[in-house]
This record gives C-alpha cells, structure tokens and sequence, in this order.
C-alpha cells in the first residue's frame, strides 16, 4: 500500500511539473502557423516579384527585394547613403497568407509565429502619363518597382 501511495505521488509530481513546463512553452513550440484559419505557401505570388522602394519623410526609405522563395527588407534614414538589411525570410520559414478583402488579392510575409496582419496587394496607377506599378501595404505606404517614383 506505502509503495502505491508513493508510486501514485511521483506520478502526480511528474504530471504538475510537465503541465507547468507546456503551458509555459512559448507559442513557437505550440504551433507552426500564425494566422489561424488563413492557407498559407512558402512561394511569394508572381505579381509581388522584384524590387519595390518606398520613401516616408517620417520613416525614411525601405526597399523589399521579393523572389519565389525569399523576402528581403532594407532601410535608410535618408534618400542617400548604404541600405542596411533588416530581415530576411527564406524557404520554410517563410510564410505567405492570402485572402481577398474587397475585390483585392491580398498577400502578406510573415515569419513563423508572427501575426501583426500586415498584408499588401498590387496594381497599377498612372503618375505624369505613364502607367507605373505599385505594391501598397494595406493602403498605408505604397511600393514602387522605381525609386524616382517613390521619391517623388
């Protein structure tokens, strides 16, 4: 009866000690996705391809160098002077959500548990008579294939 009762003690020690560890697990040990309920790919859609600049006088300038499998993004604090690389996502560790939200394909890159819904979509605009394409972060800064478009 004693060796049961202790049997029966150690078996509960285990048991508290390993629901304390996997509830303080974080979320990455937990989950792969990030944004529950949204498909997601490891390759960038087609039309997101390329270089894209953005210019904000609040923020300075960003570059993201999209390919099939990999995301980049740089910055610099002014127009001029050497970009300096913030992130890169490559591979399976990066995550590509889509979803349509008012007639518009959206797409966002994320990290794996990453989940601030950043999404951007593309299209086109006409800027001093020529038909120029954009890439805009959910309609807040907008991304050029050119930079003398983003500086303008």
């Amino acid at each position: 009866m004693f060796k049961k009762f202790i049997w029966l003690g150690a078996l509960m020690i285990v048991g508290v000690t390993g629901g304390i560890v996997g509830t303080t697990q974080p979320a990455a040990a937990r989950s792969p996705k990030t944004l529950h309920g949204i498909k997601y790919t490891h390759t960038t859609p087609v039309r997101s391809r390329g270089t894209w600049y953005n210019w904000d006088s609040n923020i300075g300038a960003n570059k993201i160098i999209v390919k099939k499998h990999q995301v980049k993004w740089y910055y610099r604090q002014h127009k001029k002077g050497k970009w300096q690389h913030q992130q890169t996502l490559t591979g399976k560790k990066l995550y590509v959500y889509r979803q349509t939200v008012s007639h518009k394909k959206m797409f966002g890159f994320y990290a794996a548990y990453e989940d601030d819904f950043n999404f951007f979509y593309t299209g086109t605009k006409k800027i001093k008579g020529k038909t120029v394409k954009y890439m805009s972060s959910a309609g807040i800064y907008t991304y050029y294939h050119s930079w003398k478009y983003a500086i303008r």
